[in-house]
């Protein structure tokens, strides 16, 4: 199964079905059902670019604190991937926060996620990787 890793709260927002859309630099092509790898990267440094009311505000919508890190904790199905600029001006302030809605982004569209009811290690990649779920 493809795999991507982000870190958290995101990681957890996406799995909790809170956060819908996925920001990222560059299209993916890829859809259909992938495994979403929480990084090993602490809350406090994933979201530095935040305010403090913000980051509070992020990590209360995607669940609280002490999130798991360094595993694959849930999967979720990618429909569709488009520019950030078709869809910023209809997203809530909540949605926001769970993303960079900069101009020349792309948002993957998320849906149907799936939390696992325990964490699985596993060692992230930057962009796509292939997770093997263990049987």
């Amino acid at each position: 199964m493809k795999a991507f890793t982000v870190y958290q709260p995101y990681a957890h927002a996406i799995v909790a079905g809170v956060k819908h859309y996925e920001t990222r630099p560059r299209r993916t092509h890829i859809r259909g059902r992938v495994a979403v790898h929480a990084g090993r990267l602490d809350e406090v440094q994933a979201t530095k670019h935040l305010t403090n009311g913000e980051f509070w505000a992020v990590l209360e919508a995607a669940g609280g604190g002490n999130l798991p890190r360094g595993a694959v904790i849930g999967t979720v199905e990618i429909v569709d991937c488009v520019p950030v600029e078709e869809l910023v001006d209809s997203l809530d302030n909540r949605e926001r926060l769970l993303g960079d809605y900069s101009p020349g982004r792309f948002a993957w569209v998320l849906q149907n996620p799936v939390m696992f009811k325990t964490p699985i290690p596993a060692c992230g990649k930057q962009g796509w990787w292939n997770w093997e779920e263990p049987t």
